[in-house]
């Protein structure tokens, strides 16, 4: 039992370490399989890729309002009241993010979220017109407690940044070299579960909300 356990901690500590040497020669191997990897069946989406996206986030219960950069806030605040909640949230950041002068009708906390955290407001890497589904890409400014502990998580997304189809996610991480230290995260509507006595629960692994402002272009 014990050699075992040790061959399969060895092997942790190897996959840790980063595999095989990244020499020139094993980086041009993989850049060359990079280039010739082709996705393989894909279903038909048309032109129209915000429609879509919108139309797959609504199906499974999210809900999305269309605002230009400069009222981020208007439409944060016009959400939470709508559910009756204090403005006050965890932040993350990003482009559009970054650029808000939040006023002093907001309290923003810049911290991970934790079980007592009821809201967080983030920003999308991409989303996916395919099946509606939000692009979240963790680091400092983003961590991935914001996707899964508040109540409620608003997320600004840029309609240019809505996406075809899943696989074009990895080619515009790749693209950008924005690929994070710790974690890509694939959302797609608001935490549920059927589970308990085949009931749709919400809530259960996440936010039993998802609310996008899409940014208009």
């Amino acid at each position: 039992m014990n050699e075992a356990r040790e061959q399969i901690l060895s092997t942790i500590r190897r996959s840790l370490k980063g595999g095989e040497p990244k020499t020139m020669r094993r980086l041009d191997e993989l850049q060359a399989r990079l280039s010739r990897t082709t996705p393989m069946v894909q279903p038909h989406v048309d032109d129209d890729l915000l429609a879509l996206f919108c139309l797959k986030h609504v199906a499974v219960h999210g809900t999305y309002e269309r605002l230009p950069a400069d009222q981020i806030e208007e439409g944060v605040r016009r959400h939470l009241r709508g559910l009756e909640v204090d403005p006050q949230f965890c932040l993350g950041g990003g482009p559009l993010l970054d650029q808000v002068a939040w006023s002093d009708e907001v309290f923003t906390y810049r911290k991970s979220a934790d079980k007592d955290t009821r809201v967080a407001v983030s920003e999308a890497f991409a989303g996916v017109s395919e099946t509606g589904t939000l692009v979240m890409r963790s680091s400092a400014e983003n961590p991935p407690s914001h996707n899964f502990l508040p109540d409620d998580h608003i997320v600004v997304l840029h309609q240019q940044r809505i996406v075809r189809w899943t696989e074009d996610v990895w080619a515009l991480l790749r693209k950008e070299d924005a690929f994070p230290s710790r974690a890509v995260n694939f959302i797609t509507g608001p935490s549920k579960t059927g589970d308990i006595e085949q009931t749709i629960q919400y809530g259960a692994h996440g936010p039993r909300r998802l609310h996008i402002l899409i940014i208009d272009a």
